[in-house]
């Protein structure tokens, strides 16, 4: 099988992220907050020179039924990374000045019974050296996004991403790697910090039900259309904070791109259903932990041409990923 199928579905699994404790810092503190018996607003707060600390963890195990083969290939990838969001300035129109910094990021690919990738790069081997990988996430970690965001949370413009892309660009080219290179545009890191438009827009209470829509594009893919109902289920001791227990299913599906990528690859389907729960601290203004889980399944139209390249003559192949995604995202810490 075409390595580049591969780290496309990867590709995929990273740009559904998702974003939600330890203890550290404020975290270990004990809540002052009453939960109260009435509606109170779960809102947002971006205390200028706050810096806060979150890792995500994800863990995609993929079936991969091709044309005439008798059994699917086998597919498992582990991921993770961690990032700090530091807010810069406070705006007197309720926006907010954030910066976002990656940390740390963590890979392990296997397939079938054979380990494509196993990365860390909190853990420096000689072997990343000759690692592709290793030198892109060597040029992500370190790097950092500025976002502008306006009264609602939304993404207003952003700084850093053009450099990003250009240093990720630049050295090796290895195909294999279009995709995940790719995943790391402005649409995705955009969607990173798009998780903050899912509060309720007005006052709650347990029991409470409220709707969410978003989309947002996908390297290669095309646009993500996602479709929640979000329940305020009821107030609970999360560690040493009183939380809003917050619990979320719906759907997803995409818009396919219709141009195909440079590999000639296109994508006619992708949908899923989607449920989670997420600990909201009204005190700290901020999600504390989240959960979720995502089935799903995807059709990729493929160039049986052995280069791959688009436009070769031959026929196309529809290969099917049926993929099943568990994530958690933790507050780290928040100073």
């Amino acid at each position: 099988m075409n390595k580049n199928l591969i780290f496309i579905t990867t590709a995929l699994a990273l740009s559904l992220l998702w974003v939600g404790c330890n203890k550290s810092g404020k975290l270990a503190r004990p809540s002052t907050f009453a939960t109260p018996s009435g509606p109170v607003e779960l809102k947002l707060k971006w205390p200028q020179g706050e810096r806060i600390v979150q890792d995500m963890d994800m863990k995609v195990n993929t079936d991969i039924f091709i044309p005439g083969q008798p059994a699917p290939m086998k597919q498992e990838m582990t991921m993770g990374q961690e990032y700090g969001l530091t807010v810069l300035k406070a705006e007197a129109d309720g926006g907010h000045e954030v910066e976002m910094e990656f940390l740390t990021a963590r890979m392990r690919m296997v397939l079938g019974a054979k380990t494509l990738l196993d990365y860390d790069s909190a853990k420096k081997s000689p072997a990343d050296k000759a690692n592709p990988v290793a030198d892109m996430f060597g040029k992500i970690v370190g790097s950092k996004i500025r976002f502008f965001l306006n009264a609602s949370n939304e993404v207003g413009r952003m700084e850093g991403a053009e450099e990003l892309a250009s240093r990720l660009s630049s050295g090796s080219q290895e195909d294999q790697l279009g995709a995940l290179k790719g995943m790391f545009s402005e649409g995705y890191l955009k969607q990173m910090m798009s998780h903050y438009r899912f509060m309720p827009s007005k006052p709650v209470k347990p029991g409470d039900t409220w709707p969410v829509q978003f989309e947002f594009p996908m390297a290669v893919v095309g646009t993500m259309l996602l479709d929640y109902d979000f329940t305020f289920q009821s107030w609970e001791k999360h560690g040493e904070r009183n939380c809003a227990r917050l619990e979320f299913q719906g759907t997803l599906k995409i818009k396919p791109e219709t141009n195909s990528n440079p590999a000639g690859i296109t994508f006619s389907n992708l949908e899923g259903t989607s449920s989670g729960v997420s600990w909201f601290d009204p005190e700290l203004g901020i999600t504390i932990d989240t959960s979720m889980d995502q089935d799903m399944n995807m059709v990729m139209n493929v160039p049986m041409n052995p280069n791959g390249k688009a436009g070769a003559a031959g026929p196309m192949q529809s290969i099917t990923n049926q993929m099943k995604q568990a994530m958690t995202i933790k507050l780290v810490s928040v100073k």
